[in-house]
């Protein structure tokens, strides 16, 4: 987790720096990644452990579409820092394949729309880049706004499902 840490700061920081944030040797660091893309790929692996969990832990097909979507964004929020580097280091995403998880995230918003807990006039595909956006937004506005973390996340998370949800008022 250090190198997420420090990569997410500075994506050219020496691996030296992030030997030193891990609290290892440059050396041992070395054993286990010899150069950048070494560790970029132990990163991006980590990263996408990291969401699949993210997504198991939602149990998205418990409940209501918008009871699903409150847990999933609980989830990624819980696993913001690794998900924002690896949002960073993917870039562009377009021709990307649809995951297994992308589709389970597809079919409970829905089934948010077919229950009538997520306003149906609102795309997967707007609520799915709205949550990224969030995800982004709550990890860069802490330091940005004077906003404590706490707040910053509940705020998100308020955000999103007020946005979402197909009867705002009960929010």
């Amino acid at each position: 987790m250090a190198a997420v840490e420090v990569l997410t700061n500075n994506a050219s920081a020496p691996l030296a720096d992030i030997a030193q944030k891990a609290g290892i040797s440059r050396s041992t660091f070395h054993r286990y990644f010899p150069d950048r893309p070494a560790l970029k790929e132990a990163v991006s692996k980590l990263a996408e452990e990291q969401w699949q969990q993210a997504i198991s832990r939602a149990n998205l097909e418990e409940g209501t579409g918008l009871e699903a979507f409150r847990r999933l964004c609980n989830e990624l929020i819980d696993a913001l820092d690794v998900l924002i580097w690896w949002m960073s280091e993917l870039g562009e995403v377009d021709g990307l394949e649809e995951s297994p998880e992308d589709r389970m995230i597809a079919a409970a918003i829905t089934r948010g729309h077919d229950d009538g807990s997520i306003d149906p006039q609102l795309s997967v595909e707007w609520i799915s880049n709205m949550v990224w956006s969030m995800l982004y937004a709550v990890r860069y506005m802490p330091s940005a706004a004077d906003v404590s973390t706490f707040a910053s996340r509940q705020q998100a998370i308020r955000t999103l499902l007020k946005a979402t949800a197909a009867e705002p008022s009960s929010i």
